[in-house]
């Protein structure tokens, strides 16, 4: 076939636009896919709103997914894209193996701690206890903190931060920074530092 006999069947096969509109006002809408209804407690529940990210989906979407698709129990969900975890928690909720890869390191950390069961009441204490640290460095007149403790500023990235932030609120942040890293407890310091990040962020959304 000729380019230009090839051109010529492309185009004969483009629809117009009124074309697309029919097609679609044929289509019967299935409320199935639709979600409508669902409140922040539940598209957030178990970890899910853990931690804030872009152009997140919801776990309903992918527990349809799992009731369509896939057949045995014994099923390995992997997904190659994971961003902030919602598929591989979803499919743990839902009794499956799972695994993903992602190239973002936060989100590597984001879905690692979401993923990750803690006994509550082990981690309930270990909250408790590291906000009884941080109010204990606070002063009451101040927004500045008492005790001698150095704060973690991250050399590589020190332009941005000095542009994002005041004096004051980068030696808040690193003093907490460093109570975060004082944590023996691995699983617990991932925690708080993914507590840490959402918080970061939503500092920068404030300015």
């Amino acid at each position: 076939m000729s380019d230009d006999n090839m051109r010529t069947t492309m185009k004969s096969q483009i629809k117009s636009s009124e074309e697309i509109m029919h097609l679609f006002d044929k289509k019967k809408i299935d409320n199935d896919w639709s979600f409508v209804g669902y409140k922040p407690s539940d598209t957030g529940k178990w970890t899910h709103d853990y931690h804030r990210y872009p152009a997140k989906f919801i776990p309903q979407l992918v527990e349809k997914l799992i009731d369509e698709y896939v057949l045995c129990d014994s099923a390995h969900i992997n997904d190659p894209f994971y961003g902030c975890g919602t598929t591989i928690v979803t499919a743990i909720a839902r009794g499956y193996k799972a695994s993903g890869t992602d190239i973002n390191k936060i989100a590597y950390l984001i879905t690692k701690v979401k993923s990750t069961p803690i006994e509550p009441d082990y981690l309930d204490g270990k909250v408790k206890q590291f906000l009884s640290t941080i109010r204990g460095l606070k002063s009451a007149q101040t927004t500045l903190f008492h005790r001698n403790i150095e704060p973690i500023i991250p050399e590589r990235h020190v332009e941005r931060i000095n542009y994002w932030f005041t004096e004051e609120n980068k030696a808040e942040l690193g003093k907490i920074l460093r109570v975060i890293y004082e944590e023996d407890d691995k699983t617990i310091r991932d925690f708080l530092l993914v507590a840490f990040s959402h918080l970061f962020i939503n500092a920068l959304s404030s300015l």
